[in-house]
């Protein structure tokens, strides 16, 4: 009987765990998982500035929220204090999520030899960085 209840507490446990969060992310959450992240505090300013004058749906939010936990898990794994201690691939699925977290909002992001581009959907520069000098925390 003890073996019985232990297994249905652990498939309980299980399925509660499976479920989806179901509080809904707002833009400060955004906010504070990116500050919670390592991105340079110039980055996360201009991601509160952009969050200022552009609406997030709830949805937006939580897929965004996502993806930025990802990128951070990357680096968490490597233990990176910059970019230097991350690997190519680290850097291409950090790349990935970034990309996939920009499309959330109909940005486009372009990566060049100097710099790191987002742009909106009408072509409009939402926030250009520089790809040198820029370590995590």
């Amino acid at each position: 009987m003890k073996k019985v209840i232990v297994s249905l507490l652990f498939a309980f446990v299980l399925f509660v765990g499976a479920q989806p969060n179901v509080v809904a992310a707002t833009e400060n959450d955004i906010i504070g998982t990116l500050v919670a992240s390592s991105l340079p505090s110039n980055y996360v300013q201009q991601a509160k500035n952009y969050l200022k004058s552009n609406n997030v749906t709830t949805e937006e939010a939580d897929q965004i929220i996502v993806h930025i936990n990802n990128a951070q898990a990357i680096v968490n794994a490597r233990g990176a204090k910059s970019m230097n201690q991350l690997t190519k691939a680290d850097k291409q699925a950090i790349l990935a999520e970034l990309t996939a977290t920009a499309a959330v909002l109909n940005i486009t992001v372009t990566v060049t030899s100097k710099q790191v581009i987002f742009n909106d959907s009408v072509g409009t520069v939402v926030a250009a960085f520089p790809t040198k000098g820029n370590g995590v925390k």
